[in-house]
């Protein structure tokens, strides 16, 4: 499937995390519809940096979320229509970041465990990784989440404990 550009607007919902949303027009969702749950794709607002995403279906349209990160840094309004591209996304927001492929090369370990998470908590944390804006906080990052997976400090690791 190739690229896929079309104009949108910033969508409000009610809702206590997010609070706006980008609504594929149906012709573009029809593309990308799946019998169940979200379709991974590689989104980019403008033509700006690409960024990994979901679209979430939601009262009979896919949706993608906006944060309010996202809001903020491509400066959307809600009446102000921008374009938006997406394509899928084969690696299913799993690419890593290259701090911690490198780490995970040399851990033989922290790879193991962390090969064993599922599919959500592993995007999760290696968006918490890529929002670094330097190296070194990227680093820092992979080898704290590789540190916490170690000790099962990590919040998701304390609940499972817990229950």
């Amino acid at each position: 499937m190739k690229k896929t550009s079309f104009t949108a607007y910033l969508s409000p919902i009610e809702g206590p995390m997010i609070h706006h949303v980008i609504i594929l027009p149906e012709e573009t969702a029809q593309e990308f519809r799946v019998e169940k749950g979200a379709v991974r794709v590689i989104c980019s607002i403008e033509n700006g940096e690409e960024f990994p995403c979901a679209l979430n279906p939601r009262d009979g349209n896919y949706v993608i979320m906006a944060s309010k990160q996202l809001i903020k840094k491509h400066r959307l309004k809600n009446d102000v229509p921008f374009t938006v591209t997406i394509y899928p996304d084969k690696k299913n927001g799993l690419e890593l970041p290259e701090e911690m492929q490198e780490l995970l090369l040399q851990d033989e370990w922290g790879a193991q465990l962390f090969e064993k998470l599922l599919p959500g908590r592993k995007r999760s944390l290696l968006y918490y990784i890529r929002t670094g804006k330097s190296v070194d906080t990227r680093i820092k990052r992979s080898m704290e989440i590789l540190e916490k997976l170690k000790t099962e400090s990590l919040h998701f690791q304390k609940q499972q404990k817990s229950d």
